[in-house]
């Protein structure tokens, strides 16, 4: 597991320091805050958040599963919002796995 540090986007244009993703990575949430991931893969990826929030009728928030285009012709990538509903009230923070870590770089950055 890897805490993953927010790189702030500033008014003169910031170029985020992508880094490998590892299985399961931890994150702040917040307003304007965003998991960016890059793929050079040769298959569609799966980057799940995990749903640790406790819904008033007493079930666990759901996982919220994304999936990145296969990436080897052409780098994809995704922005993934890391809304306030995903936070884990244990941690305080957000967990996102991969299914494959191969080829696949994250950034977190806040607007």
């Amino acid at each position: 597991m890897s805490l993953r540090t927010t790189q702030i986007i500033v008014p003169a244009g910031t170029a985020p320091t992508f880094t490998a993703a590892t299985a399961s990575d931890t994150t702040e949430v917040g307003d304007q805050l965003f998991a960016v991931y890059r793929s050079t893969h040769t298959a569609t990826i799966d980057v799940t958040v995990i749903g640790k929030q406790v819904l008033e009728n007493g079930d666990t928030a759901p996982n919220k599963v994304y999936t990145l285009a296969i990436g080897n012709v052409t780098m994809q990538e995704k922005w993934i919002p890391l809304y306030r509903s995903y936070l884990d009230p244990v941690t305080a923070l957000a967990t996102i796995t991969t299914q494959s870590q191969a080829n696949i770089t994250m950034a977190v950055v806040r607007r």
